[in-house]
């Protein structure tokens, strides 16, 4: 039982993580350093 319950917290939080990545990505928010050598330089909002 406590696996299941550990396995479902990591899905969760794995979920979300990748949810939020996404949703950054669509509002031109990165963690990159430059757009020059960004495979998403299409979607930033402002090219270096």
């Amino acid at each position: 039982m406590p696996g299941i319950i550990i396995g479902a917290l990591i899905l969760g939080y794995t979920g979300y993580v990748i949810y939020k990545k996404v949703k950054d990505m669509k509002a031109g928010k990165s963690c990159c350093g430059g757009c020059s050598s960004c495979s998403s330089k299409g979607k930033c909002s402002s090219n270096d």
